[in-house]
Formats: C-alpha cells, sequence, structure tokens
C-alpha cells in the first residue's frame, strides 16, 4: 500500500508493504512557493546541491555509494536512495541529466541488502 501527501510544494509517498508497518518514504523536490522548504542530509540541502557535487559530499562522509542505474544512486546499510529522473522539464547538468536529484528514499537500514548481492559499481 502507498500513501500519499500532497502538498502545493512537495509531495511524500509511504510505503507500507504489509499495509500497517511503514517500509518507506519518498520525497519529491519541493517546488517553488511561499514557503522555503529544505531537505537536508547531515548539514547538506540535498536539493538544492548539485547532484554530482552531492554524490562527492556523501562520498568525502566515507559513505558507500552504488550507482544502481543511469541517474540513480544508493546508501546501503544506511538505506538512503537518490534519484535524478524527472518527470517535467528541469535544469541539466553538463552530463545531460537533471542537475539535482528529484526524489530522496529513505528506509531501514536493511532496506537494500538484497540488491547488495547484485553488481554495482561502487563510488
Amino acid at each position: 500500500m502507498k500513501v500519499t501527501a500532497l502538498h502545493a510544494q512537495f509531495e511524500i509517498v509511504f510505503s507500507l508493504d504489509d499495509g500497517k508497518t511503514l517500509t518507506s518514504s519518498e520525497v519529491w523536490i519541493p517546488r517553488p512557493g511561499p514557503e522555503e522548504i529544505t531537505v537536508r542530509f547531515r548539514g547538506v540541502d540535498v536539493f538544492r546541491t548539485p547532484a554530482l557535487e552531492l554524490v562527492a559530499e556523501l562520498e568525502r562522509m566515507d559513505l558507500t555509494l552504488l550507482h544502481t542505474e543511469r541517474s540513480s544512486w544508493m546508501v546501503p546499510h544506511l538505506s538512503l536512495g537518490l534519484t535524478r529522473e524527472a518527470g517535467h522539464e528541469v535544469s541539466l547538468g553538463t552530463d545531460g541529466e537533471p542537475l539535482y536529484f528529484q526524489a530522496v528514499l529513505v528506509g531501514p537500514t536493511d532496506y537494500y541488502d538484497p540488491l547488495l548481492n547484485d553488481e554495482y559499481p561502487t563510488l
């Protein structure tokens, strides 16, 4: 089951795989508006720091990042997932991908463990 919380400036999707226990939550990039909405991880603005700079900053924090898809990264054991995939027009970086992460997913510490058996490039 998924529960979506909609606000004029942001969206959060809560996933409950068994219908009653929170499995993960996904926060989408805040849109401009009257409120200043900031999402931070260890003091770094997740949605206003260019994506590749954020990846480098997370590496400087000694976190292991796995590049899972063309525009997605995950931090295993921390269970932080980041994607640059956008469903609308956004500013692009020099690599042709969205300049900023468009969504961040958080889950329990073992959320990505099943993927660790697969081969992903470590950054």
